[in-house]
C-alpha cells in the first residue's frame, strides 16, 4: 500500500499481519505495530525473514527464562495471568521493555514519519513474545494503568499525551505447543 507520511513523502510500508498469507502485509498504517512471533513456527519459505526485514525493532527473548519448561505453564499462554506474571518477573524483562520504549521514542522523534514495527520473538510465541508484546502495546499506546499491570507505568507516561495508534498482532499465540 502506498502511504503518504507526515513529511509528505510517499512510500510503501507494511504494518499488518495476514494470517492467511502468514506474513506482514500492507495496510493503512498505525503509528506503531507490535508483532509477537515464535521462531519454532517459522516455515521453510522464509516467513521469519520477512518479519525480521519488516521490523524497525526486533527483540529476541530466547535468552530469558522460558515458561514452557514448567509443566504447569506449558499449555497456558499470555492470555493467562500466571504466564504474564512469570514472564514479567523474569530478571531483565522490564528493563528491556523500558529500553525498547525509549527506542520507539527515538524513532518517533527522527526525521521520517514512517510507521514503526516492533517484533518480539521467543521459541514458541505463546509466553515471552506474546506477554512482552502486550506490555509494549500498553506502554506505547500511553495506557498508564494497563502498563502498571506489567510494572511499566513510568515507561508509559511519556506516551500518554501522544495518542499513538498502536496495532498488536500475535502470529503464533494460539498455535499448538511445539514439541521440543
Amino acid at each position: 500500500m502506498t502511504v503518504r507520511g507526515k513529511d509528505g513523502r510517499v512510500r510503501e510500508h507494511c504494518t499488518g499481519w495476514d494470517p492467511r498469507r502468514d506474513r506482514i502485509v500492507a495496510q493503512a498504517p498505525a503509528d506503531v505495530t507490535v508483532v509477537s512471533v515464535g521462531r519454532l513456527h517459522d516455515d521453510a519459505e522464509g516467513a521469519w525473514a520477512d518479519v525480521l526485514t519488516r521490523a524497525t525493532i526486533a527483540l529476541d527473548l530466547r535468552n530469558f527464562r522460558d515458561p514452557h519448561v514448567r509443566a504447569d505453564l506449558r499449555q497456558l499462554t499470555a492470555h493467562d495471568q500466571v504466564v504474564r506474571d512469570t514472564v514479567m518477573d523474569t530478571p531483565g524483562v522490564r528493563e528491556l521493555l523500558a529500553a525498547t520504549a525509549l527506542q520507539v521514542q527515538g524513532y518517533l522523534a527522527g526525521p521520517t514519519a514512517a510507521p514503526i514495527t516492533v517484533v518480539t520473538q521467543c521459541a514458541g510465541g505463546r509466553h515471552r513474545a506474546a506477554t512482552t508484546a502486550l506490555a509494549l502495546r500498553a506502554v506505547v499506546s500511553g495506557d498508564v494503568e494497563s502498563a502498571a499491570a506489567y510494572g511499566l507505568a513510568d515507561a508509559a507516561k511519556p506516551f500518554a499525551e501522544r495518542r499513538l495508534a498502536v496495532d498488536l498482532v500475535h502470529r503464533d499465540l494460539d498455535k499448538a505447543v511445539v514439541a521440543r
